[in-house]
């Protein structure tokens, strides 16, 4: 069993690898640099909680799998029943439904 250390730069590569992403195209994904991606791969730097949100995001999949609190990449992609059906630019346009929401809420208080 991989030590909790280790867990993060193997869970990050199993989710990469799902997903068919080079460490360029998660890099570019994320907006962080694709160097930056190979030392995390390899546990030679940790990322910030910043970089596990853009991380997580761009690979669709929980901050919680990729830390090793949750076992399985399955479920910690799901949010809503039949996400997992949903494209890349589905999601995008999901969030940006949220964003505006949450503006919308924020200023009618």
């Amino acid at each position: 069993m991989p030590s909790e250390e280790n867990q993060f730069g193997e869970r990050l590569i199993a989710a990469r690898e799902v997903r068919k992403l080079s460490q360029a195209e998660l890099a570019q994904k994320s907006g962080l640099q694709a160097a930056a991606i190979g030392h995390f791969e390899r546990n030679r730097r940790k990322p910030s909680f910043a970089n596990v949100r853009a991380l997580s995001q761009a690979l669709n999949v929980s901050s919680d799998y990729l830390l090793g609190r949750v076992k399985s990449m399955e479920g910690a992609t799901t949010a809503f029943r039949g996400e997992e059906n949903l494209t890349d630019a589905d999601r995008e346009h999901i969030q940006m439904m949220i964003e505006v929401m949450a503006k919308r809420r924020s200023e009618a208080k």
